[in-house]
Formats: C-alpha cells, structure tokens, sequence
C-alpha cells in the first residue's frame, strides 16, 4: 500500500450578526489548498438559526439568522451533508457538486433535486429482501467490471435504506475495488457514523486513507481497529507498517 502525502485541511468561519451565515470548506489533496476553479458552493437551508452543519464528519458551522448557511470552497465530487437541528433528528444529504457548481440543500423536508438527493428515512416500501437482491446484483455487476453500473444500484439502496452501515460499506468497497480512494473514504466514513462498532469500515477507511497519502489518518484507524479486535493482527501489523511509511516520510524532508 504505498502511496503519496496527503493533506487533510479544514477552514471553518461563521459570521452570526446578518441574515445568514458563511463558511469555507475544503478537503485538500496533498499541500495544495482546492482553488476556487475546483470547487463548489453549498448552501444549506434548515429554517432554523444555529443547526450545525458538518460535511464528511468535518465541521462546516452553523445556520444564521434566517436558517441558512453558504459554505464555499467545497471539493467537486460525493459528500455527505449532515444537519442537526437544536430539538430534532440528524438529517443527512448526499450530494456530489461539479467545479464551480453552486448546490443547495434544502434541510427543511425530505426532498430530492438535480443536485441533492436526500437521506432522511426508510422507505416503508424497501423491504429486507428487496435491499438484499440489490446487493446481490451490485456484487455481481461488479464482479464482472461493471463499476458504474454496481454504484448506481448500491447508490439507490443508500437511499432507501439511508442508515444502514452496510449499505455504505457496500458501496465503499466498490469505490476500493476500482481504486476511487476519495469516493471510498468518503463512503467508509458515512458507514462509520451509521455502525461506530464496524471494524471492517473502520478498516476499509484506514486502506483508503493510506492510499491517498494521509498515514496520519490510517494509523489512527488502525489503532482503532487492534483495539476493538486485538486477536486479530493483521490490524497490528498494518499500523506498523504505516508507522515506518511515517517515520521515513519525516526522515526523507529532513534532508
């Protein structure tokens, strides 16, 4: 698992004294901050003043005044928006914003558009066996090289079944497969924050983090990970070897 460094970076300002707030958000490769030609703008609507706003687990800031929060300097790509509300249920929204592509979200209600679609709640409809077949598919259909075509179905039952950590889990697999490290850690940590107890995510995220270059990051999942299943060192042994990627990465920038 060798790969590049990567920076992870994370800018966050809320203004509280006009209508709405303003934030700055990027997830940064290497030591290159995301330039405004590369990214995109969230804007969040809750309705509501002082709901937090993360995305990917990163902190965003908080709604203002009127419940809105525009957050710039978004990477292009798949993100999970979550929104908690003081009093209510975290929301969460997938959305996967072009270059200079401006999103909403609206927080207000359960709502899909071209450019969000939302993960609230189960569909009644979606039974166990339905996600179940759908999964069976998707496996297949990657198995044979059909990566589009295995996201798209995996996508579909995310959104029926927004809360099941496997589902994510599923779909980060797929991104791994077909090497998308970005997409998959993205994945890895929506089924973290859906099953915290998943060594298996939590293992998958490590692999992704270690290809994009953040040892930082892999190590501490990791580390995690020998601690939730010490019996199993296979764990161990990928920590230490992260740690001498590390450790020669430091030595290599001191000459």
């Amino acid at each position: 698992m060798r790969t590049r460094a990567h920076f992870v970076l994370l800018l966050a300002f809320v203004f509280t004294a006009g209508a709405n707030a303003s934030a700055t958000w990027f997830h940064g490769k290497g030591k290159k901050r995301a330039n405004q030609g590369s990214s995109a703008t969230v804007t969040v609507d809750s309705g509501l003043a002082g709901c937090k706003v993360d995305i990917d687990g990163e902190e965003a800031g908080d709604t203002g005044a009127e419940g809105s929060l525009v957050i710039k300097g978004v990477e292009a790509g798949d993100h999970y928006v979550h929104v908690l509300c003081p009093g209510q249920r975290d929301t969460s929204y997938f959305i996967s914003p072009a270059a200079g592509e401006k999103s909403d979200v609206d927080a207000r209600a359960a709502a899909t558009n071209s450019n969000v679609a939302v993960s609230t709640s189960i569909n009644p409809a979606a039974s166990e066996m339905q996600l179940r077949e759908m999964v069976s598919e998707a496996v297949q259909l990657r198995s044979s090289g059909q990566f589009k075509e295995a996201v798209e179905l995996l996508r579909k039952a995310t959104m029926l079944d927004p809360g099941n950590g496997d589902l994510h889990q599923e779909l980060g697999i797929t991104f791994l497969e077909f090497h998308d490290w970005e997409r998959a850690r993205v994945e890895m940590l929506e089924a973290i924050r859906r099953e915290p107890n998943s060594v298996e995510a939590h293992s998958r995220l490590a692999y992704a983090l270690e290809k994009l270059g953040d040892l930082d990051g892999a190590l501490k999942q990791y580390r995690i990970c020998t601690e939730m299943d010490p019996h199993d060192t296979s764990y161990r042994d990928h920590y230490v070897e992260v740690l001498g990627k590390l450790y020669s990465e430091k030595a290599d920038k001191k000459h």
